[in-house]
């Protein structure tokens, strides 16, 4: 635990990307069945969270887009 979190201090890029995390965990909740209301309740809590992640993941993903080309604009106007 404590070299991931000595890996993020340094910067260092997780091998993996948010949205493949996110489907691996997805494809495991599949597998699960509940035994009970009270576990299908939670599982549907549970996929009802992963779809919100998702939709963040996209949205800041279409956010770092428009700054990378916002970013590139300036950069062209500073090199005229």
């Amino acid at each position: 635990m404590m070299s991931k979190w000595r890996d993020f201090l340094d910067g260092v890029e997780p091998k993996r990307d948010l949205e493949s995390l996110l489907e691996t965990l997805e494809a495991e909740l599949k597998e699960l069945k509940a035994r009970s209301l009270t576990e299908e309740a939670r599982l549907s809590s549970i996929r009802d969270n992963l779809t919100e992640a998702r939709l963040k993941v996209k949205k800041l993903k279409h956010e770092n887009s428009v700054l990378k080309n916002k970013v590139s604009i300036l950069e062209e106007d500073l090199d005229l």
